[in-house]
């Protein structure tokens, strides 16, 4: 957007020259009111499926009412909309295979983003920083192997339980990487571990605005 609103008073700023001074041809004037033209199509364009896309988060968020208060939180920034999931909700301790409490929050998210079209759905997996246990070290090796097969399994049940798109979704782990507060206690470690189910534009070049960390 911020490229847009430059290019558009760039243009404006020569073409305001050009007509005052006569200081460029007329087929160069022409060419930059071309231009300007579609500069604000562009802009407008950009408006019109920013609201389309926040309006649809406001529906998915209404849709998801319904689940348990502490369960999940929701936050909308401009087009983007991200849904996090504690992961005592979804896995037991060290495990990557969803709980039927689990399955119950994933039943009504896939409901709510089953018809969701020009979107890309991301699940991304996190966890604290404590090393893996010596008894599922078999398993999972590190936190990464943890992390991304939550991931995994939570794209799997939207596949084969909600019935959403395969293309539509990806499944990333970031193990300990990406805390959104210390480690420094259990509360804090526990909010870490967690599931983050966030949808973008379908176009990523259009991505408008960033989620702070």
């Amino acid at each position: 957007m911020r490229r847009i609103k430059i290019a558009g008073v760039l243009i404006m700023g020569v073409a305001a020259v050009a007509l005052s001074g006569g200081c460029i041809s007329t087929a160069t004037h022409e060419q930059l009111v071309e231009e300007l033209n579609k500069v604000r199509q562009e802009a407008a364009e950009h408006e019109r499926r920013l609201a389309e896309a926040q309006q649809e988060n406001k529906q998915i968020a209404a849709r998801l009412e319904e689940v348990e208060k502490g369960t999940i939180t929701i936050q909308e920034i401009r087009d983007r909309l991200r849904i996090t999931v504690v992961d005592q909700v979804l896995f037991g301790s060290g495990s990557d295979e969803i709980t039927d409490q689990g399955k119950k929050v994933l039943h009504v998210v896939g409901a709510a983003l089953k018809d969701v079209r020009d979107r890309q759905i991301h699940v991304s997996g996190h966890t604290d920083n404590v090393q893996i246990g010596p008894s599922l070290r078999v398993r999972f090796k590190t936190n990464w192997e943890l992390s991304t097969a939550r991931a995994t399994s939570v794209v799997r049940y939207l596949v084969d339980h909600a019935g959403i798109v395969p293309q539509r979704l990806t499944a990333v782990g970031h193990a300990y990487t990406r805390p959104v507060v210390e480690n420094d206690s259990e509360e804090g470690r526990s909010k870490n571990r967690r599931i983050e189910i966030t949808l973008y534009p379908k176009d990523l070049k259009n991505i408008a605005g960033e989620f702070d960390r």
